[in-house]
Order: C-alpha cells, then sequence, then structure tokens
C-alpha cells in the first residue's frame, strides 16, 4: 500500500468532497510556499496547486520508493552519475531564490518541505548527481535564503542533528560542506545499500500516515495526533518512546518547527516503523537577544503546537514534560527518567562537540583562509544555542 489510506486493491480510489487521500498523499510529496511557487515557474506551470502537472514534472525522483512517470514515458535506462564540482554547486546557490537548485540537474526531481534541496549522490567524498534511473543516496541544503532572519542555518542543523546523535536520537549520518558557500548534506533514510547497488525504501510522513493535507502540518499537531503515529507504528511502545524523547529534545533545544512532516515512517511488509529523526535545528536561537533587537526568548517564543496546555518555551516544567509522557501512553517514571537522561547528556554533549567544531574550524582556517568570517559567524551561533537556549532550557527543567 502507498498509505494506511490508499491500500492495495482492484477498486477505483476516490477522493470524496471533503476527505482526499489520493489528493492529500501525492501533494504531500512536493515542496511548499516560496519553493513550489519557484518549482512550478522553472517548470513553465501557472498554477501551484496543480499537484499532478507538478509531478508529472518533477515525480521521477521523490521520498519514498515512489517514482511518477505518464504512460508513453519510457524507462530511462541510464544511470550515469554527473559530478557536481563546488564552482557549479556553489553557483546555483548564489542564483536562488531566483533559480531553484535543480534547474540545471540532469533529472527533475521533487523533495516535499518549505526548504531548498537537492537530490545527490555522496560517493568516497564527492558529489554526484543522478540521471535516468540512477537513484539519490543524499539530501544537500545550502543556507537558508532568508539570511538576515535565519544565518547560519547549515551549521545550525547539522550541530543540532550532531548532537542528537550523541545523546541517543536516531538520526542518519549528517556532514557540512564549504564550497565555498555553505552545504548540509543528509543520508537518505529512504535508501538502502545492497549488493545491487541503492535501492529505494517506502516512506511517508505523518501528514501521510494521519491522511492529512500538507497545510495540517501544525494545526493538526497534537500529543493525540503523536500517540496516534506511535500506535500506527508496528511495534507501537518504542514507538512512543522514541516520539517522547524526540518531544524533550525538541524542547530543549529550542526547536519550534517540529511539525507532522518533521516525522516520517518506513513502510515494509510488516507494517510501520518510525524512521530516523531529520530536520532538526535550534530555530529558538533567532529570538534570542543575540540576533533580535527586540528579543522574545524565552517569555515569547512559543514551541510548534501547545504541549499540556503550554506552547511558550518560558512556561514548560517537568510537569507538563510528564503530562506529555503520559498522553503517548509512558508512565510518569519513565516519562521522568528519560527527560532527566537528556537534561544531563545535552549539554555534556553540546560542550564537548563545541570543542570539537573550534578544532575542527582552527584546521579548516588554515587551509582555507577564505573561510574565516563564515566559520566565525557560525560559532557565535553555536555558543549563543548552547548558553542561552540549551542554557536556558536546562535551568528550567532540571529537578529542584
Amino acid at each position: 500500500a502507498l498509505s494506511p489510506h490508499l491500500p492495495l486493491q482492484a477498486e477505483l480510489l476516490r477522493d470524496g468532497a471533503t476527505t482526499r487521500p489520493v489528493q492529500w498523499y501525492f501533494d504531500n510529496l512536493l515542496p511548499e510556499e516560496s519553493v513550489r511557487a519557484l518549482l512550478a515557474r522553472d517548470a513553465g506551470l501557472p498554477d501551484i496547486g496543480d499537484a499532478f502537472a507538478l509531478l508529472e514534472h518533477y515525480g521521477r525522483e521523490s521520498a519514498g520508493s515512489v517514482t511518477l512517470r505518464m504512460p508513453a514515458d519510457t524507462a530511462d535506462d541510464d544511470t550515469r552519475l554527473r559530478p557536481l564540482d563546488d564552482a557549479d554547486l556553489d553557483a546555483r546557490i548564489r542564483a536562488l531564490p531566483t533559480v531553484p537548485l535543480t534547474h540545471d540537474a540532469p533529472k527533475k526531481m521533487s523533495l516535499a518541505g518549505a526548504q531548498h534541496k537537492l537530490p545527490v549522490v555522496l560517493r568516497d567524498g564527492r558529489l554526484f548527481e543522478p540521471s535516468g534511473q540512477a537513484v539519490s543516496t543524499h539530501i544537500l541544503k545550502p543556507n537558508h535564503p532568508h539570511a538576515h532572519d535565519y544565518p547560519h542555518s547549515v551549521v545550525n542543523e547539522w550541530f543540532v542533528m550532531t548532537l542528537a546523535r550523541r545523546v541517543g536520537l536516531d538520526v542518519p549520518d549528517v556532514e557540512r560542506r564549504y564550497v565555498p558557500a555553505p552545504v548540509y548534506v543528509i543520508r537518505r533514510f529512504d535508501r538502502a545499500q545492497t549488493d545491487a547497488g541503492v535501492e529505494r525504501r517506502h516512506a511517508i510522513d505523518g501528514c501521510q500516515v494521519l491522511n492529512l493535507p500538507a497545510t495540517m502540518k501544525y494545526t493538526g499537531w497534537s500529543l493525540d495526533a503523536l500517540a496516534a503515529l506511535a500506535n500506527a507504528c508496528r511495534a507501537p511502545a518504542p514507538a512512543r518512546l522514541r516520539i517522547f524523547r524526540w518531544l524533550v529534545f525538541c524542547i530543549v533545544v529550542g526547536n519550534g518547527d517540529s511539525h507532522l512532516k518533521n516525522l516520517s515512517f518506513v513502510v515494509g511488509d510488516s507494517g510501520l516503523a518510525l524512521a530516523p529523526h531529520y530536520d532538526l535545528l535550534c530555530d529558538g536561537v533567532y529570538e534570542t537577544a543575540t540576533y533580535s533587537a527586540r528579543s522574545r526568548w524565552p517569555d515569547l517564543t512559543e514551541f510548534t503546537r501547545p504541549v499540556a496546555g503550554v506552547q511558550r518555551y518560558a512556561d514548560f516544567t517537568r510537569d507538563v514534560l510528564a503530562e506529555a509522557g503520559a498522553a503517548l501512553g509512558l508512565t510518569r517514571a519513565t516519562a521522568q527518567r528519560h527527560v532527566d537522561e537528556l537534561l544531563a547528556r545535552i549539554p555534556a554533549q553540546a560542550d564537548a562537540l563545541l570543542l570539537e567544531v573550534a578544532r575542527d574550524n582552527d584546521a579548516m582556517k588554515a587551509a582555507r583562509p577564505e573561510l574565516t568570517a563564515t566559520l566565525g559567524g557560525e560559532m557565535h551561533l553555536l555558543r549563543a544555542i548552547r548558553h542561552i537556549v540549551i542554557h536556558e532550557m536546562v535551568e528550567r527543567l532540571r529537578p529542584r
């Protein structure tokens, strides 16, 4: 089945007037907001709401195992990889947001989300673009185009994702590169390396599991929705715990963009399994005095949606997190034990990671002096994440 709401059957699947599983499933494969508008313009399509026209153009490489072609299209047996050198990639990044990253790619590809992304192959440290039947293995993202509002998003996401792995969350391999523009590269969890090569794995996001349109990725978010996602898995108990730890981590590191499309599930013969976590970064830092003349952190900065009735970071308490755990099916003791473990490990691992970044940056600056200003700005952001956001939340949530 494509999703729990699109089963494999002989009968025709039809959308209704208010419930539209077919439309919503395929629409969820596409990017959102300004990225979708840019791709539509690049494809010469006038209506960004026409998901099927967009997928006709970009659907040959999307999330999961789905590839979309018109019936008359013949399969392109080309499996060559085109080298993507630093100069070419840097030029494409500088052309954003006027021209999409995929404009000159040999294969038209679609990825969901609100940021500019490029599916690539990373092999022996080199980047390539797939052609024809070749399958991408990684996703590449440059800095956020609104650098004034969200500076250094590449190192932000790399740092928070690396920190997540070190405190026990399941996340894919990630790395940062400089071309010289910074780029973030993450291994695709919906791809598997086999003896026969790279194979696609079917995966769906939280909106697709719950039969929701992408426009409800925030409004559909609730503890009940998270519990429903865990219960949809073939092993609900470990999924509940993983989702709870993800939620606590997001609150502690100030990741307020933890919507339903930021949880995904791998589809197997025996059912759904929670996929590794992704899109973890600290957006709370951009509301601190470091980056905002009118600091909102933490009194006015809000999490994705209310958690046990609380949405502002300043109002989160241990009791709120315990209530969240109970809503997900955990005992209070289990929830508190995992909260305390994360509160101990997050600052310690963040400190160790900061020292590693400083050492790595020193080596990079010696080899590539032109990166000095960029690396300095990135380090300033990472220190703000650690010493303002993480410090604030750990102190608020520690046992008294």
